[in-house]
This record gives C-alpha cells, structure tokens and sequence, in this order.
C-alpha cells in the first residue's frame, strides 16, 4: 500500500454503510448466474461452481442427485456460497433443502427456468434452495469490520 492509500494504483472508497451493502448484495443476488458451493463431506472441504437464481428469499441452484454436493447436504444441510470477486465480496453461510422437481409446489418461482442446470431439462437433478442464515460483504479491508449484512436469517438493516 502506498502512502496516498491505494493498492495497486486502486484507490479505496470510503467504506459503505449498511444500508448501502444490503443493497448492494441483493443487487448481485437478482444478477449473479454462478455461485461458489462450498459443503463438507467424510472426505473433507468440497468446492464447486454451480448456476443459481435468486427468488427473492432463497438462492437457488440445481445438480446432479448423486453428485458428491449432493450427498454431502443430505448428511448436513449447511453450506457456503461465495460470490464476487476479491474486490466485492459476498459470502452466505445458511442451510440447504433438496428438492426434486416432482416436489415443487405450484407456486414456485419462475425464475428456477433459468438455471441453466435445469431438473425440468436436464433428467436426475435436483434443486437446492440454500436459506442465507449470516451474509458477510465487503469491497475492501476498510469494510472487514462491518462486513456482517446478515445474521441468525435477519438483515443488520
């Protein structure tokens, strides 16, 4: 870091608000199409790039059923998603149902047609509607400390 306070010839912002993440986080929720899902197994840490929707209250995305993702969150529903770049950062740590598509209710959202793994196209593969328990954001290291937007399900703001 140099002494005007950038890295890399990047300079800083000024640390946003609250307010200002959570926007910002919806923001690439309703926009993001790829997702990191990180679950944990017998075999240790398991990271994979999976498509995904946002419906508004749940992350959505669909696999394969005997995928190792897959075995993994029936054994333990909680997982990680990771979204962004190191230069805006979104984490959400929350908990996993698995769904198949003859076990939708009608009225689900319409925007699971665009996952681009689709269970209604693609023949033995499920949904997995990740809940967001805690949500971390950040753009830089002057954000770490208020990066908490979510916690125990409930937004900060």
């Amino acid at each position: 870091m140099s002494a005007t306070g950038t890295a890399r010839g990047v300079g800083l912002a000024p640390p946003r608000d609250l307010a200002q993440r959570k926007a910002d986080v919806l923001g690439k929720l309703e926009t993001e199409r790829y997702a990191w899902l990180a679950t944990g197994g017998e075999s240790g840490a398991h990271l994979v790039p999976l498509g995904c929707v946002w419906d508004g209250a749940r992350l959505v995305m669909a696999t394969r059923k005997q995928h190792v993702t897959v075995r993994n969150l029936r054994r333990r529903a909680e997982c990680r998603v990771a979204l962004g770049d190191p230069t805006d950062v979104v984490l959400i740590d929350g908990t996993v149902e698995i769904i198949a598509h003859r076990d939708l209710p009608p009225d689900a959202p319409s925007v699971l047609g665009d996952l681009p793994v689709n269970p209604t196209r693609v023949p033995g593969c499920v949904y997995l509607f990740l809940t967001p328990r805690r949500v971390l954001a950040w753009r830089h290291r002057g954000e770490i400390p208020g990066r908490t937007v979510m916690t125990h399900g409930r937004w900060v703001v």
